[in-house]
Formats: C-alpha cells, sequence, structure tokens
C-alpha cells in the first residue's frame, strides 16, 4: 500500500467496539489504523442500553456513554497513525417507532446531539479532508453533518431486508443514505449483485481471518484424538443454523464429538441438541483465544439454512477453518468464492454426514496446503489492502480529472 501520507478515516460503525465475537468492521479499522488515522465511532447505545449497563445486565463500558470516563481514547498506534474509539452519549431509541415519521424524526434529533461530540473529536484529532467510512449505520449517517468529510463509503455486511428485527421501511432509509455516498463496499458477491441497481462503484471485499493466529495453533496436540473424532462449529448459534439437517448428522454420527462454541441465541437449538452424549457447547471466548479452542477440532462444519438470509453472507468462520488447514462441510447457503474449490457441501443429512466421514479420513497433504494458501490470502492485512486500493482509486476518479485514470477505472 504506497502513500505518501496517512488518510484520515472515521468510521461510523453499527458494530459495537466491544462485542463477544470477531467483527469485520474492527477488524479492517485495525489493519487500516498502521498506516493511517482512524477514529473508530462506537455503536450508538440507546438509554435502554445505558439503564442495564449501570444495573450490570449489559457488559460494556457504559462510563463512557456518560463521561465518567474519557469518551475519546487511543487504543492503536502513535503518531500520526493509529485507532481512536469515540463513545457517544446513550441515544433515544429509535427502532421503538413503526412509523418512518417518527423514526426519522427521532434519528435526526440522535443525529444532532451526537454529532457535537464527533465534530469536537475530529478537531481535538486535528483531522481533515476525511474518508468516512460508514459500516451499516445508515439511519443517523443520513443526517451527521460532519465537518471535514470529502469521500464517503458504505460497507453493507448484510442485507437489511432480510434481517427480521428491522423494520419494513429500514431499506428505503439506507437507500436513501447511498445517494450521499461515493462509494460501496460489500462482503459477498451475492451483496454486489443484490445492489447492482444502486448506480453506485460497488466493489467486493471478503471478510478475512488473522491467518499467523491459526496457523500456528494448527499443529498443536487434540485432546483424546486417538479415541474420537471433532466436528466443530463456530460463532452465534441462531435461526440460521439448520436444526432439522443438524440433528440427524447428530444422530447418525453417534461415536464422532460436536462441539459448539458461541452464544447461543435461539434456546430451541440447545435443548435439542444438548440431549445428545457426544454434543458439547462452549461459551463464547475472545477472539484470541479462538484459535487455541478450534485447536482441538478436526473439522469445521456451517450448517446453515438456504434463504435469502444466508446467500448474502460470508461466514469469518470459513477462513478460520481452512487456515488451520481443517476441511470445511457445508450447506450450499452461499458462495465462499475461490474457496468454493476447496470445501464439501451437502444439501441434505445423509450427503452431509457421508462429507464428513470422507473429510475426517483424508490422507492428502496437498489439499492442506491448498486451503492454507487461500486463507493466507485472505488475512485481514490484505483485506485492508483491498480495501485501501478501492478507495484510493475512486477518490482518484471523483478529484482528478485525468483521462487516464478514468479510463483505468472502466
Amino acid at each position: 500500500m504506497k502513500k505518501q501520507k496517512p488518510e484520515h478515516i472515521i468510521c461510523f460503525a453499527l458494530p459495537a467496539w466491544e462485542a463477544d465475537y470477531l467483527r469485520s468492521t474492527v477488524e479492517l479499522m485495525k489493519c487500516v489504523s498502521a498506516n493511517n488515522l482512524v477514529l473508530y465511532v462506537d455503536y450508538a447505545y440507546t438509554i435502554s442500553d445505558c439503564i442495564k449497563g449501570v444495573l450490570g445486565k449489559k457488559k460494556f463500558e457504559w462510563q463512557r456513554l456518560l463521561g465518567i470516563r474519557p469518551r475519546l481514547r487511543r487504543v492503536l498506534g502513535e503518531g500520526d497513525t493509529g485507532l481512536y474509539v469515540l463513545s457517544l452519549p446513550p441515544v433515544f431509541p429509535a427502532f421503538i417507532f413503526k412509523s418512518e415519521k417518527y423514526f426519522t424524526i427521532t434519528n435526526k434529533f440522535n443525529a444532532a446531539i451526537t454529532g457535537y461530540f464527533i465534530n469536537r473529536a475530529v478537531r481535538k484529532l486535528k483531522m481533515k479532508n476525511m474518508v468516512g467510512f460508514n459500516s451499516f449505520q445508515p439511519f443517523l449517517g443520513r443526517h451527521w453533518n460532519i465537518t471535514g468529510l470529502k469521500f464517503m463509503v458504505y460497507y453493507i455486511y448484510d442485507d437489511f431486508t432480510n434481517v427480521p428485527w428491522f423494520n419494513g421501511f429500514v431499506t428505503s432509509e439506507e437507500n436513501k443514505f447511498i445517494l450521499k455516498t461515493d462509494l460501496v463496499i460489500v462482503s459477498s458477491n451475492e451483496l454486489q449483485q443484490r445492489k447492482a441497481n444502486l448506480h453506485k462503484p460497488i466493489e467486493v471485499v471478503n471478510n478475512g481471518v488473522h491467518f499467523n493466529a491459526f496457523c500456528n495453533k494448527m499443529s498443536g496436540s487434540k485432546i483424546n484424538a486417538q479415541y474420537v473424532k471433532t466436528v466443530g462449529y463456530t460463532g452465534t448459534i441462531d435461526n440460521r443454523i439448520d436444526i432439522d439437517l443438524l440433528e440427524k448428522v447428530i444422530k447418525r454420527m453417534p461415536n464422532t464429538r460436536f462441539l459448539f462454541i458461541g452464544k447461543v441465541f435461539d434456546e430451541n437449538i440447545y435443548s435439542r441438541l444438548i440431549k445428545y452424549i457426544n454434543v458439547c457447547f462452549e461459551p463464547p471466548v475472545p477472539a484470541d483465544r479462538m484459535p487455541l479452542m478450534q485447536s482441538q477440532v478436526d473439522l469445521g462444519i456451517i450448517p446453515y439454512v438456504c434463504n435469502a438470509l444466508t446467500a448474502a453472507i460470508y461466514p469469518l468462520k470459513a477462513n478460520e477453518y481452512l487456515a488451520m488447514g481443517l476441511p470445511v462441510v457445508m450447506t450450499p447457503f452461499a458462495s465462499l468464492g475461490e474457496a468454493d474449490e476447496v470445501v464439501y457441501t451437502a444439501a441434505d443429512a445423509t450427503t452431509f454426514v457421508q462429507c464428513i466421514e470422507y473429510a475426517l479420513h483424508e490422507a492428502d497433504e496437498t489439499i492442506i496446503q491448498k486451503r492454507l494458501a487461500i486463507a493466507k490470502k485472505a488475512d485481514w492485512n490484505e483485506r485492508a489492502i483491498q480495501l485501501m486500493d478501492y478507495i484510493e482509486k475512486y477518490k482518484a476518479i471523483k478529484y482528478n480529472t485525468n483521462p487516464a485514470i478514468e479510463i483505468l477505472a472502466r
């Protein structure tokens, strides 16, 4: 990534900086901040969230929302590069309204209050000619008036139209915000196709992996490896999982251990599977401990239902499995691009079992090296370079009328 001077980037994030799981927005901004100055505007917690935090019912640094602790803090880097996180004051919960009118009024009010704190942080950090990177936060993004923004990127890692807890008018809110952007970045080819009618430049930056962290643990010894094989699933346990298929698979493989690591959002899945003696659930672990946990796994699964929601997903866990050289068995819910050639896909329980049994007895070192090679290219640092290259390319088009640049961009 060749740069004359650090870029000033302000990330308006829907994903919270603190979470039980890894977020692509956070990882991209961490890597980008190695060569640039990044201000990460944290998730806009509501008044209700703040009360839950004070009462200990929700875990996050609520003291920063109230200004008891500094709202702005540096978390990475030094000098004129690095990453700062800004906590906003608590906002009014806009999503309680079923009316688009009141939803918009609430967001305008919230944007006016929070925008003041964002502009104050921008002045303190002496940020100028900024690139705005809006990560799935069009609701406030539509109404923020931030001084010094020169180029706006909208980052889409999911499809609002297929997320059940968002109100129906959210898609129109998103489309209105996109009109104000210069570039759209999506996390999957499916999302690129769905957004093709936006009349904006759209580029794909797939999810990544901290390759070395996982690869360095692949040779670790496994507990009881000589007696039983372990099939692993990491990530949130929710309605994306095809529980009917998965339960059939587990029942047909009583001598294989199934390990689930992650937060349970769908209690029905837990109650249906925990009764089997070969099933084990573990709570979510910090991202830096995931490679160690995954070193106990012989094979990774992604048993998602096949629907419009999952078709747009590029799951982080796929690259994590591959970075440890593990075979991967998944339902055909989405394309993983280049990784499609090194994963097994199965649309029904019988085929899923067959794929697991075959993959657990693989003896071809070549296929392991191929998995590692694909995962290495997906390292988060490589993804960050790809992102910044796209930003530089389209900034040049916007501000430079040189015909050669315009021809190159086509």
